[in-house]
């Protein structure tokens, strides 16, 4: 299973930032069109689903965001775990288990792709792969710091390090 972060993973959200930080989710969702999905990214869900991974989203947002997203675009993403579904945030591995359960998944054959520190930390508590990847960031120095298991700063080198 592959277990991707949503926010400056899949998508641009950074234009929106001020909206999610007041939880204006009415709002983020007024804007959700605006919003560009990093180039490359269509192509590299429809490739891992096609060479058998499942896919998951997990995200701090709430599923709907994610969801708008993989209707709009037909990403074969199988499992959304947001906001509303956990307790627990990340760093707190809650949301990357709980997909990973909904999946079948077991945590050896499960990785986690994300921009942040905290998906770093919530990928090691849930003792899954941890990737970094620095195309939505401006300063990639903390999630380095983090010390993922692999990072890639582009889709296309996390498309090759899959094989597809």
């Amino acid at each position: 299973m592959i277990i991707f972060d949503f926010d400056q993973t899949l998508v641009d959200t950074s234009y929106v930032e001020s909206l999610r930080a007041v939880r204006d989710w009415k709002g983020v969702m007024r804007k959700a069109a605006e919003l560009p999905v990093y180039q490359g990214v269509g192509e590299l869900l429809s490739a891992l689903h096609q060479n058998g991974h499942r896919l998951a989203i997990v995200t701090k947002s709430p599923d709907m965001v994610p969801r708008w997203f993989i209707k709009q675009y037909g990403w074969p993403v199988d499992i959304v775990v947001g906001y509303h579904d956990v307790r627990n945030r990340k760093p707190h591995p809650e949301g990357l288990l709980l997909a990973m359960t909904k999946g079948g998944a077991v945590a050896s054959d499960t990785f986690h792709v994300g921009d942040q520190v905290q998906d770093t930390e919530a990928a090691r508590a849930a003792g899954v792969v941890a990737i970094g990847v620095t195309w939505g960031l401006g300063d990639d120095g903390e999630l380095r710091a983090s010390a993922p298991d692999e990072i890639f700063n582009t889709v296309g080198e996390l498309k090759t390090y899959f094989g597809s």
